[in-house]
């Protein structure tokens, strides 16, 4: 599954995959992208957002979630370049077990202003048996 961030855009490809393994490629070298899965405890296994969830991550709230993400932001271009398309610290391939259900990635920073004031993308990922 592709993730392209153009400016403050997020968009997957496809943005529908089987559940599994899911390899994870950045194709937007020195950038990141965040990913939001539900975890409602801390002992809880992180797993797929509800219909709600996502409402509430479009308005920055992101609680009831783990919050994570991809980047290959802290190498330098050579290095990306050389790493592009494996995983690794420069790498912009990335691996990750996802159960059936929703699962979203974005751009910006969710839980950075008052609630409702979220400024950026969220693309959902629906992952299918």
């Amino acid at each position: 599954m592709h993730v392209v961030i153009a400016g403050s855009e997020v968009r997957l490809e496809p943005a529908t995959v089987t559940a599994g393994d899911v390899y994870v490629v950045l194709d937007s070298p020195g950038s990141s992208v965040g990913f939001a899965q539900r975890q409602r405890t801390a002992t809880e296994t992180p797993g797929p957002l509800s219909d709600d969830d996502l409402a509430r991550l479009a308005r920055g709230d992101t609680q009831g979630t783990a919050i994570g993400g991809f980047d290959d932001s802290g190498c330098a271009a050579d290095q990306r370049a050389e790493s592009r398309g494996r995983m690794g610290p420069c790498g912009n391939v990335f691996k990750i077990g996802l159960t059936q259900g929703k699962y979203a990635f974005f751009t910006g920073n969710l839980d950075g202003g008052p609630p409702g004031d979220y400024s950026g993308s969220i693309a959902v990922l629906d992952v299918v048996p």
